[in-house]
């Protein structure tokens, strides 16, 4: 009797679970809307009247880890009214509010502030910008690829302690990435090294006919060369993560506002350059600021650079060649006396000098 039971047990689990893996759990779709039916094709796209192939695919894994996962499509894309769409001729307008809450939030989230500190910067497009201007300004998609989150070491953050203790209220999914990213932030102005940063900013800046069209300083135009010249500049060229690089001098906190130099809200401003020294240089003062950070070779513009680089120069010169010279100068004696050249058995030098010792 007691075999029975445990047999009509053991069907009845077997069953039990038959019936919940055919059903299924249910899943937060990132893609709420199903854009991604149609996107989710590699070679989804279209022709446009110049020829031009434009290709709409969206890798849905990458989708998935990104930092919009969350966000509906047509929160970005709202010129977007039927299914299957119109051909797109508006571009995404990322003040937009979204239909996502941030943690401990009762607002919607938006970038306007963001947008709004950008719109007063150098790189904003301006209402009497010509149209060349216009599509050379970079907008939010240029610098934001929308990286996935990915782990950062803090050194000067005890990670898994303190992030155990918001575990003991909050749910890990979700609060583990934004406890990352807002970690980060504590330290660092950018997700980006200063490699990345200087590479990033020299696309444009060091594009001398592009700067022309924008009409830029003469002293602007050089910006990148006189950089890679200075001590930061080869700093980061070798690898360095703590030497500044553009935006440790040219933005705050906030990144977003990098104005022109004689904007008296700009980080390098005259009156302000002290103040954002003082970030790396504990002990810079009013002659500190005063060294150039773009210093230019040209006369004149900084004379003493000018006769200083001319005069390393000759000294590097003059010595690599009174020692080709003083080599050529010791090998034709010692041929005269005799002695010849030869690259083998360890000495380059064989045989006896014909000068009889005194």
């Amino acid at each position: 009797m007691g075999s029975i039971k445990t047999i009509k047990a053991a069907c009845f689990c077997f069953v039990l679970v038959f019936i919940v893996l055919s059903v299924g759990f249910p899943a937060e779709a990132a893609d709420k809307e199903n854009c991604l039916m149609c996107h989710r094709y590699r070679f989804v796209g279209r022709i446009d009247e110049n020829g031009k192939r434009h290709n709409y695919h969206v890798d849905e894994k990458s989708y998935n880890g990104s930092v919009h996962r969350n966000v509906p499509c047509r929160d970005c894309h709202t010129y977007i009214t039927k299914i299957p769409h119109d051909p797109i001729t508006e571009e995404v307008n990322c003040a937009n509010i979204c239909h996502i809450k941030p943690p401990f939030s009762q607002e919607k989230f938006s970038h306007q502030k963001i947008i709004d500190i950008y719109n007063g910067s150098v790189h904003a497009i301006k209402p009497e910008d010509p149209d060349e201007a216009r599509k050379a300004k970079p907008y939010c998609k240029y610098c934001h690829l929308n990286e996935k989150y990915t782990r950062v070491s803090e050194e000067r953050i005890a990670y898994e302690e303190t992030l155990s203790r918001c575990l003991n209220c909050h749910q890990e999914k979700g609060v583990t990435q934004a406890y990352m990213h807002m970690t980060h932030r504590l330290r660092k102005k950018t997700t980006r090294s200063p490699q990345e940063i200087v590479q990033l900013c020299a696309k444009c800046h060091q594009d001398i006919e592009l700067m022309k069209k924008l009409k830029v300083s003469e002293k602007a135009l050089t910006a990148v060369e006189t950089y890679n010249r200075t001590l930061h500049g080869k700093s980061v060229a070798l690898g360095s993560q703590e030497t500044a690089d553009c935006v440790s001098c040219h933005a705050s906190s906030v990144i977003h506002d990098i104005y022109k130099k004689d904007n008296p809200e700009s980080t390098v401003y005259k009156d302000n350059l002290n103040q954002t020294c003082h970030h790396c240089h504990s002990k810079a003062n009013s002659w500190f600021v005063k060294i150039a950070v773009h210093p230019s070779t040209k006369h004149e513009e900084n004379p003493f650079i000018y006769i200083a680089s001319i005069g390393l120069r000759f000294a590097l010169y003059g010595s690599v060649f009174s020692l080709v010279g003083l080599m050529l100068f010791e090998t034709y004696g010692r041929r005269k006396d005799g002695i010849k050249f030869l690259l083998r058995h360890g000495t380059s030098w064989r045989g006896k000098s014909k000068r009889q010792p005194k």
